[in-house]
């Protein structure tokens, strides 16, 4: 089986012989292992094409590559692979904030489509009205950051719609929601009346997608919704719809225990390394999940003890070794 690295275990396994007994020949490899000699031999062709071996000068034929030196270079080859996926993604996202805009110009010329909304009471209203006519399933992801208790007060009445019409919902909330306990008993109502909830760690974007036919993109400051975008063009509804099944596959159902993914690693742990890896700081990743710096730090310190790395990048190559995290987790 490969690993996101592109190591297979035939290869892994020769590998780490090799560098616990440094020079240890084909035969000395293959009694180690237990393996046959053509096994041994297997392994070597693929670490070669991998670069983590390298030809010696003496009679056993390969060295092994200093691991972080080697997992270094792996790393440099995948993340070029990487940047050519992330054009693609910023393409879509371009693509969707493209239609976004040119709808929006077109509104204001009176163009059927989109109706931009100022003010809570307005928009709360609208949604409240998109709710009562929901006939299929209500979707909800977001808010992506925490709101003032006036904000939060104001949707309540959308769930009460909601669930008088019997309407099925699904909704994905940050998993810093955890922390507030006002929330979460909001959040076990809905999941026991409503529909279920699923939380994610960091959200792209808060939209509401009723029956998948409008969309509505509220806009925050000071923790408090100031206006809001409806759309109910289809492309735009469609794009925001497979957002919606993306991030639906990748949430985890919502728990009074925090989920753990990969091993020993927590949901929160393997995003903060992912943002890490994508290059964010300490302080945006602590923006983006919605939680205090002082908790990022927290997790730097406890993955860095865990993984006994040296440094950020030794703890990326470390973690996506060990399996904590993926290379497509980079994107």
């Amino acid at each position: 089986m490969g690993t996101s690295l592109g190591i297979d275990s035939v290869a892994r396994s020769v590998y780490l012989a090799m560098v616990d007994r440094p020079g240890a020949g084909v035969a000395e490899l293959a009694e180690q292992l237990g393996e046959t000699e053509d096994w041994v031999r297997d392994g070597l062709e693929r670490l070669s094409a991998l670069l983590l071996v390298v030809p010696a000068d003496g009679a056993t034929g390969w060295r092994p590559v200093d691991p972080e030196v080697g997992l270094a270079a792996m790393l440099a080859r995948q993340q070029a692979e990487l940047a050519r996926h992330r054009l693609q993604v910023e393409d879509s996202r371009l693509e969707v904030t493209r239609l976004l805009s040119e709808h929006g110009r077109g509104s204001r010329s009176g163009v059927p489509g989109v109706e931009w909304l100022a003010g809570p009471d307005a928009v709360w209203r609208r949604v409240a009205d998109l709710a009562e006519s929901c006939a299929q399933e209500w979707l909800t992801v977001g808010p992506t950051e925490r709101l003032g208790t006036p904000a939060v007060e104001a949707g309540r009445p959308v769930d009460e719609i909601l669930h008088r019409r019997g309407t099925p919902t699904r909704t994905i909330v940050l998993e810093s929601v955890r922390n507030d306990p006002g929330t979460m008993g909001r959040l076990r109502w809905r999941g026991e009346h409503a529909g279920a909830v699923r939380t994610l760690p960091s959200l792209p974007v808060w939209m509401i997608l009723s029956d998948r036919t409008h969309a509505v993109v509220p806009v925050t400051g000071a923790a408090s919704v100031i206006g809001a975008m409806v759309c109910g063009v289809e492309s735009v509804t469609e794009a925001f719809a497979a957002l919606f099944a993306r991030l639906w596959k990748e949430a985890q159902p919502l728990t009074d225990a925090r989920p753990r993914t990969r091993g020993s690693l927590s949901l929160q742990e393997q995003h903060v390394l992912r943002l890490w890896a994508q290059g964010l700081t300490d302080a945006a990743a602590a923006r983006r999940m919605d939680v205090s710096l002082r908790t990022v730090r927290r997790l730097s310190e406890k993955l860095t003890d865990r993984f006994g790395a040296q440094s950020r990048f030794q703890l990326g190559a470390l973690a996506i070794a060990q399996g904590g995290i993926r290379v497509e987790d980079m994107v």
